[in-house]
């Protein structure tokens, strides 16, 4: 889970805003010691390319933003084992949001050291990370698990399947906790690229034929193949599963 979320000058590290939800350390102190990452690797290693970095059972995940000389720092600290898709998803709204709501100019060339005015961003935050929304009703997950059900009634070649959001969250899921993982994993690759939703993308594995097709911007229907399953067989059967969950869902 989310332990503090910061904003900061990169430069300096002088702190903007945070939010903590577990007092684990010194919050001063700590944006000292981003900034001297930040400045190491540019300096030391010659790249800006700060993504995230891991700390025992805990990772900061980062974004940056080029301003002008300087660069704004935006931070979440959590667990090591937390969904990485999801909170860059929630990281970029932050940096988005932040750098909508407020002038940049105030935070460059003529900052004075005031930070009282970016409190209100608190609750920006809210909306992003803390508000819990339910995905789906009781209602409508109950007909999805009915087209599963069918789904793995009407093929013998389909070994397991899932409805997720593109930032992995699990919805529904008939999937082996180990081929999630390689799922989620394969998400997080393709964020950090900037390919932030998945279209269609089908691939022979260890495991079977992965079949992954995107419902719009949000969901993501999974199906597992087995490996002697033909692709345009696996191809047809995912877009009518497919077609059939986004009558429901969307």
């Amino acid at each position: 889970m989310i332990k503090s979320i910061f904003i900061l000058k990169g430069n300096t590290g002088e702190l903007i805003f945070y939010k903590s939800y577990e007092e684990i350390f010194n919050i001063n102190l700590t944006g000292s010691f981003l900034s001297a990452i930040f400045s190491f690797l540019k300096h030391s290693l010659k790249t800006e390319q700060l993504s995230e970095i891991e700390v025992g059972p805990f990772r900061f995940i980062f974004e940056i933003e080029r301003i002008n000389k300087d660069e704004l720092m935006f931070a979440i600290f959590c667990d090591r084992t937390d969904n990485l898709v999801e909170l860059r998803s929630q990281l970029k709204q932050i940096k988005d949001q932040f750098l909508k709501k407020f002038d940049i100019n105030d935070l460059t060339n003529d900052f004075d050291g005031e930070i009282t005015k970016y409190y209100e961003f608190e609750h920006n935050i809210h909306d992003i990370v803390e508000k819990k929304k339910e995905l789906i009703s009781r209602e409508i997950e109950k007909e999805l698990m009915d087209v599963f059900n069918e789904l793995h009634s009407f093929s013998n070649m389909v070994i397991s399947s899932a409805l997720l959001t593109q930032t992995g969250r699990v919805i529904v899921s008939f999937l082996h906790p180990s081929i999630l993982s390689e799922i989620i994993r394969l998400l997080e690759g393709r964020f950090i690229s900037g390919n932030y939703k998945v279209k269609e993308l089908i691939s022979l594995e260890d495991f079977g034929i992965l079949s992954l097709k995107g419902i719009d911007e949000n969901y993501l229907a999974v199906i597992i193949f087995k490996n002697n399953c033909p692709f345009e067989t696996s191809l047809i059967i995912t877009k009518k599963f497919t077609q059939r969950l986004e009558n429901i869902i969307l």
